[in-house]
């Protein structure tokens, strides 16, 4: 039996997820791109816009998930925020965990991309 296009988003969008945050705690967030690419390639979307949500957002949640779950994260992110030169409170931690939160939807979204133009160029 073959899944509806969006059952099938929706299964990858949750494997997706589940996959980004064991990369995410363990450290390895950085191969959420190769990730991304894999998912990207297996969705086949109409639209590459559909390919990028299905990867970015997966990312972002599992990222921003595993960064909270450290009980000193905000007070981390505050002396990083130092360091570089922003404000030294909540504010500089906050913007650190925008920031970051960002690069990895930047990252899994892209990865998406280019798995969903890598598939539309083999099919072709």
């Amino acid at each position: 039996m073959r899944l509806s296009e969006r059952t099938w988003f929706w299964v990858l969008f949750v494997i997706n997820l589940v996959i980004s945050l064991i990369l995410s705690i363990t450290g390895y967030w950085l191969l959420i791109a190769v990730l991304g690419i894999i998912i990207g390639y297996l969705l086949n979307a109409r639209r590459a816009l559909n390919a990028f949500a299905a990867t970015g957002v997966p990312a972002l949640i599992a990222v921003l998930i595993a960064i909270l779950m450290n009980p000193y994260a905000l007070d981390n992110g505050e002396i990083t925020a130092a360091i570089i030169g922003l404000p030294y409170n909540v504010t500089g931690a906050v913007i650190l965990l925008i920031v970051t939160v960002l690069i990895t939807t930047a990252i899994g979204g892209l990865g998406g991309l280019v798995g969903h133009y890598v598939r539309k160029l083999v099919t072709k």
